[in-house]
């Protein structure tokens, strides 16, 4: 007997849904284990080496980043929105690639001695250099990898990140151990990226050829996003470059440490559940129903991620900083909490973008990020006159804050979200983080441990605990909706737990 079509819309719905939770799964695997590689490394490093090497390293990554954008076409975006690929696409992408890595590199080269004159500093001559052949390298990727996205292959992707950078976290340690400067830094960015060049050949048969035939088609949807790349440049890494420059190569590397840690909820959960949806949101560009299912349950699962990790950043900054950096890294606290703060508003944000790309409508991510680019520098750039460091923080805070209602309300309207639907995403993380932060503040007005660690430890399990408990009980009061917490225990196969739920996220 066949289904009827009530039926089969709710069963495509599950389907889709286990898509989207079991892509962020792999996703969120493949960047935390990156990521716990980074986070030793980072501390080891911290130890080993200076804010002013870390501070080297910042301007001229900065400077490489700067002419890499004008080659990220994001073609590899392309590939994944289009329907259907030919060869010639894929060829063309890789064609483009190796082209833009010699000019890039070329460019890196000739203004190597302008860049070390305008900061007075010779070390960074030398350093642009090397990194001009790591754009020569990035251009030799194998473009074919992006099936694995495309086909919802993430444990390929897992394999095909990890390794390499277990390889170059090896080589960075060596060389920090026995250089015990900033060099370290830079030729572990080299050993990464040639890894990373290498593996992707191993890793897919597929062998690119010279093509030119593609070049049209696949531009007219990629330029949209050259202009976005632009934009989220100047937006993260031109006020690096003006701290460095208006202050000191040593306020850069807090600087850097500070978002390295702040960015954390947003590099390594949110942008992996953005990595694993797109594809899914793609099949679902003809399907506003399912489209719009699809980003609900997103929203919820990355608020679920990213607001108590923001906000218990936030909370224990003054011990995590001197228990996992040391002494000479306290100054970055006040900045750290900020930037983590701020970055909580961004990640809950951050999906939309993914929708209007996956519906071929990168224009109006554009619009987006410029306007946010417009206000973070009508705040970065009086804070930083009177405030120094801290008004990067302070700056980022406010831009985020005032550009979230603007960027909620525009996906709502482009996806015709009721109010309630959006609102029934968020009140659970949403409560559920305010009581955590409440439950962790109590702990530190009257807990008061000797040992930096193990305060450290309570404070940390006691907003675990706080948090998955509010989480639970709302998710109880409210019927077990589908959503996060529904997809995990249905998984963990208890009989009778979940009970019968009271329907998806509207």
């Amino acid at each position: 007997m066949p289904s009827s079509p009530g039926q089969e819309s709710q069963e495509q719905h599950k389907q889709n849904q286990n898509k989207v939770y079991s892509g962020s799964v792999f996703m969120l695997i493949t960047r935390l284990s990156i990521k716990s590689i980074g986070i030793v490394s980072s501390l080891f490093l911290a130890r080993l080496l200076t804010p002013e090497d870390f501070g080297v390293v910042a301007i001229t990554v900065a400077i490489y980043a700067f002419i890499e954008l004008f080659g990220a076409l994001a073609l590899g975006t392309a590939l994944i929105q289009q329907k259907t690929n030919t060869l010639d696409d894929y060829n063309s992408a890789w064609t483009f690639n190796v082209l833009f890595g010699f000019v890039a590199a070329i460019s890196l080269a000739l203004i190597a001695p302008l860049v070390a004159s305008f900061y007075a500093d010779p070390r960074l001559q030398s350093v642009l250099y090397v990194l001009a052949f790591v754009s020569v390298l990035s251009g030799f990727h194998n473009i074919s990898v992006i099936d694995f996205h495309r086909n919802l292959n993430f444990r390929k992707v897992l394999q095909l990140q990890l390794v390499p950078k277990i390889i170059s976290f090896g080589v960075t340690l060596a060389l920090a151990f026995t250089l015990r400067n900033y060099w370290a830094l830079v030729f572990g960015v080299l050993s990464n990226q040639l890894v990373v060049m290498v593996y992707s050949y191993i890793m897919h048969p597929f062998r690119p050829r010279v093509c030119f035939r593609s070049f049209n088609k696949l531009f007219k949807f990629s330029r949209w996003l050259l202009l976005n790349n632009i934009v989220n440049f100047i937006n993260d890494k031109v006020s690096q470059l003006v701290v460095g420059k208006a202050l000191s190569p040593a306020s850069l590397g807090l600087l850097s440490m500070s978002k390295e840690i702040g960015q954390l909820p947003s590099s390594h959960i949110a942008v992996p559940i953005n990595v694993a949806t797109f594809p899914v949101y793609s099949r679902f560009q003809d399907n506003p129903v399912e489209l719009r299912k699809a980003y609900l349950n997103t929203a919820a699962l990355t608020a679920s991620l990213t607001i108590p990790t923001s906000i218990g950043i936030a909370m224990v900054a003054p011990l995590l900083v001197p228990v996992l950096l040391g002494q000479q890294w306290l100054s970055m606290i006040p900045l750290l909490q900020l930037l983590a703060l701020s970055n909580m508003f961004f990640s809950i944000t951050s999906n939309n973008s993914y929708v209007y790309l996956a519906a071929g409508k990168p224009h109006i991510s554009f619009i987006i990020n410029f306007s946010r680019l417009l206000v973070f520098f009508a705040l970065f750039i009086p804070l930083l006159q009177y405030h120094g460091l801290i008004g990067i923080g302070e700056a980022r805070l406010g831009s985020t804050l005032l550009m979230v209602l603007i960027v909620q309300a525009a996906v709502m309207r482009f996806l015709k979200l009721p109010v309630i639907a959006l609102l029934t995403a968020f009140i659970r993380p949403v409560s559920a983080g305010l009581l955590m932060a409440l439950a962790v503040w109590t702990v530190q007005i009257t807990t008061n441990l000797s040992i930096p660690l193990l305060q450290l430890l309570l404070e940390t399990l006691t907003g675990v605990i706080s948090y998955g408990m509010v989480t639970l009980v709302i998710w109880h009061l409210q019927g077990y909706p589908e959503g996060f917490e529904h997809n995990i225990f249905s998984r963990l196969n208890v009989k009778g737990f979940p009970p019968a739920t009271t329907g998806p996220l509207p």
